[in-house]
């Protein structure tokens, strides 16, 4: 995250002070969360205390009406007060975290390193605006700090702030063009602007840096998407998955994948009918003519399930399986069972896609021949 907290391996005794509102109650016990009250005063001693141990040396705790002070003597070899904040961030103690990070600011408030964490950390934390502006600061100390420049643009980004996300970021990447968080960043930011060939352009760098990053795998896909490259897309989202089918990124590169190919499906669909979607759908009117409306239901749910994880709609090679219905189907059989099941059990739903002029086809072929025909 960071390298480390400067010009404290020495003997000399460090104070921090803090005013009492601005001390996080969300630390203390519920019962201890009046500003100033005796319980106020003892339970924040008791968390400075138990803080400033994991530092090593000694400390001494003031607490009243008007400020928090810590006065610590560090040991002949410490360890630095930032690295030990900075494990309690990746052990997820976030509002701990954040708090002493605030008090060592105290101290020595442009120190770019805690400035830099503490804008990250505020930033995880959803605190934009307080964010921004210890990353500003930091930046503006150190204009060449490519990670604070990162982080800058992230927080600007997750306020909606796109132009001069993009432009931050930027400037981080022409600062380490090989920074895999800069390129993946600046294209997500990209993305966001809908400058999908630059962003894709970004991403593909970021994948070439990173190959194990799903996230970026995903956001390329993305990227592909809308720049009707549907090949790459594809396959981009299928690298993702590949990576952990099981975590929230892929299933983000499963809901990519659907999506692209409903798109392709509305593509043809603008054409004439499909004659196979057609015969589809004169199977399923058939499979479905004898079964009550509760088993219907069933077989439209597993497939509307099964379609959230991804189905191939373009080839007639990759076979499903249902369990409430027998046989090996196509993406673009069981596509065309939902809709007939649908059009059954709640005619006019919308299931975002259109097979309408396929099914009126079916009914008319249906109605002629009957179920056995």
């Amino acid at each position: 995250m960071g390298e480390g907290f400067h010009n404290l391996s020495t003997m000399e005794e460090q104070t921090f002070t803090i005013a009492p509102a601005t001390f996080d109650l969300h630390l203390l016990p519920r019962e201890a969360q009046t500003f100033g009250s005796p319980a106020f005063r003892e339970a924040v001693s008791v968390f400075l205390q138990r803080a400033f141990q994991g530092f090593g040396g000694r400390v001494a705790i003031f607490v009243n009406t008007e400020r928090i002070a810590v006065t610590w003597t560090p040991d002949p070899s410490p360890r630095k007060p930032l690295d030990v904040v900075i494990e309690k961030l990746r052990h997820g103690q976030q509002a701990e975290g954040i708090q002493l990070l605030e008090l060592l600011l105290s101290r020595q408030p442009d120190d770019v390193n805690v400035l830099y964490n503490l804008g990250m950390a505020l930033s995880d934390a959803g605190k934009l605006e307080k964010a921004e502006q210890r990353l500003r600061r930091a930046v503006e100390l150190a204009p060449g700090f490519t990670n604070a420049l990162i982080a800058l643009g992230v927080a600007l980004s997750r306020q909606q702030k796109d132009e001069e996300a993009a432009n931050v970021l930027k400037s981080a990447v022409d600062l380490e063009p090989e920074n895999p968080w800069a390129q993946r960043n600046l294209g997500v930011a990209l993305l966001k602007q809908s400058r999908y060939s630059d962003a894709a352009e970004c991403l593909q760098h970021a994948a070439a840096l990173r190959p194990e990053d799903q996230s970026v795998w995903v956001a390329l896909g993305d990227a592909f998407r809308h720049s009707g490259r549907a090949a790459d897309a594809k396959n981009a989202y299928e690298q993702a998955i590949a990576l952990n089918p099981h975590s929230d990124s892929a299933e983000a590169a499963r809901q990519g994948s659907n999506q692209l190919a409903r798109t392709e499906f509305e593509r043809k669909a603008a054409g004439a009918p499909r004659p196979e979607v057609v015969d589809y759908c004169v199977a399923a009117l058939k499979a479905f003519a004898n079964l009550p409306a509760q088993r219907v239901q069933e077989i439209a749910l597993e497939i509307a399930m099964l379609g959230r994880k991804g189905l191939d709609l373009n080839s007639s090679e990759m076979k499903y399986r249902l369990k409430s219905m027998e046989g090996n189907f196509s993406g673009l059989q069981l596509m065309s069972h939902m809709y007939v099941a649908f059009e059954q059990i709640a005619p006019g739903e919308e299931l975002g896609f259109d097979l309408a002029r396929e099914y009126r086809m079916a009914r008319g072929i249906y109605e002629k021949e009957g179920p056995l025909g």
